[in-house]
């Protein structure tokens, strides 16, 4: 397991967009503090923290979609899958380890936005509010529950841009639909995982404060219904890739 998650990150540190990516972040992270300082804007620690933190988060579940679509989809692009599924690996070792992979570089990226952001801050002198790290833990949800629906749509199409499609459309679409429901019907909104993708809305003070009493909804039943959806998400998959042919 450890030497095919070892060849992944060979695989994904050569190629040039990971480091371009990674000077993305930083190069927005920094922009923005320009901007602030250029047009004093009255912003304090706190306010920097939160909105560049919610930008490049929001960011990174784009990335998140590119990089995991192409962990199974190179492989079948390059026609390289037939040989790995031939190696003395078994095909759970093999998709756990891409799992694993997803997860580990997605939760390397968060952890280096959050330092670079939490950084930066310091380039305002009041600190506000303190800074939420629950919040910021919380935010790890939808990068997470993102990989695993990325990975089913992997082992159903070929095409690396058909998985980052069909992925970034499931999203878009299940949450304009959420939102115009929440707004007429939030009994029928409760049922769209996406609607529970941001825990921090059962706390007072969070942008989203509101969104779980409309719905009629606890955080128990959030965490658990984002749970159920993983692992439905997760056991297809498991189910896809033992039983698909690549040869």
């Amino acid at each position: 397991m450890l030497s095919l998650i070892q060849n992944e990150w060979m695989k994904w540190w050569t190629m040039k967009k990971s480091k371009i990516v990674l000077a993305l972040y930083v190069a927005i992270a920094v922009g923005l503090v320009i901007i602030a300082k250029t047009n004093d804007f009255d912003f304090t620690r706190s306010d920097y923290y939160t909105w560049v933190s919610t930008i490049l988060f929001g960011l990174l579940g784009i990335i998140t979609i590119v990089f995991t679509a192409e962990t199974i989809g190179n492989e079948v692009r390059y026609d390289t899958m037939k040989h790995l599924l031939m190696s003395p690996y078994s095909r759970m070792m093999i998709y756990f380890s891409k799992l694993l992979f997803s997860i580990l570089i997605m939760l390397g990226q968060f952890i280096f936005i959050a330092l670079i952001t939490y950084a930066a801050s310091f380039a305002f002198s009041e600190a506000g509010e303190s800074l939420q790290l629950r919040d910021t833990v919380f935010a790890l949800v939808n990068p997470v529950f993102t990989i695993f629906m990325t990975l089913f749509f992997s082992l159903v199409f070929r095409s690396v841009g058909m998985i980052i499609g069909f992925t970034v459309l499931a999203q878009f679409f299940t949450s304009i639909a959420g939102t115009v429901l929440l707004a007429f019907k939030p009994e029928i909104a409760k049922w769209i995982v996406f609607m529970h993708l941001d825990w921090s809305m059962y706390f007072k003070g969070a942008l989203t404060y509101g969104t779980g009493e409309a719905m009629g909804t606890t955080l128990t039943f959030s965490v658990l219904f984002v749970l159920a959806h993983i692992l439905v998400l997760f056991g297809g998959s498991i189910l896809i890739f033992q039983k698909k042919s690549y040869l």
